[in-house]
């Protein structure tokens, strides 16, 4: 018989299993779509065992999307520790955070968005961490403006900066007609335009690693 400590890591594996099964899931199906057996069918698991480790669907549902966002969460501290080219730079990579990579999962994003009305919980997972991320927008442009002496309105400099940020994001995913190196230029041509900077001083991609970082979450590229 295998040991209490063995027995906890071998259950933290499969949940681990089945939130990233979710994830496929949804990304694959949607969310009204997904059921148990949609999940069970990505993680290779029996129902039975799906509903041993979580209570019912929606449970798994919220746990998936806590995952999602807290591996973005992550990627993004990666992002703002590693960039060592001041304010200006570290305002800039923090914008470029949703364009540096791919993960695979933006449709399955779009999916958990449509779901928020439905789940309270979700709501209000989206609305803390974009919450944060925008007041962590308007601190560096704070920052910023203070370094050069700049007056201006930090709160909506950062609504604008963000839901720019935002709404270029729903279109790369939704339309797929530009690329994410054209988000970035556009996002880097407002900064300095509202900085006075020259955007070729700016590279559109960090010169440091973006693929390897520590997160609690990890995310496997789908298949």
């Amino acid at each position: 018989m295998a040991s209490a400590p063995k027995q906890r890591q071998i259950q933290d594996i499969r949940k681990g299993e089945l939130i990233v099964a979710t994830l496929n899931s949804i990304r694959k199906h949607g969310y009204l779509n997904s059921t148990i057996s949609t999940i069970a069918e990505e993680s290779g698991l029996s129902r039975g065992l799906v509903g041993h480790y979580f209570g019912n669907k929606d449970d798994l549902l919220i746990l998936a999307h806590k995952y999602y966002l807290q591996n973005i969460d992550d990627f993004f501290r990666h992002v703002v520790v590693s960039t060592k080219t001041g304010h200006f730079g570290k305002l800039m990579n923090s914008v470029f955070v949703p364009f540096l990579r791919d993960t695979g999962y933006q449709r399955m994003m779009i999916h958990y968005l449509s779901a928020a009305w439905i789940l309270p919980d979700v709501l209000a997972m989206h609305r803390d961490l974009w919450g944060r991320y925008r007041a962590n927008i308007e601190r560096r442009i704070t920052a910023v403006a203070r370094e050069r002496g700049i007056v201006l309105d930090t709160r909506l400099a950062a609504i604008a900066l963000t839901q720019l940020g935002d709404g270029l994001w729903y279109g790369w995913v939704m339309e797929e007609s530009y690329t994410r190196e054209d988000c970035r230029t556009i996002l880097r041509q407002w900064l300095c335009q509202q900085f006075g900077e020259d955007p070729a001083k700016y590279p559109l991609t960090p010169d440091f690693d973006l693929e390897h970082y520590e997160t609690s979450a990890p995310l496997p590229k789908p298949e």
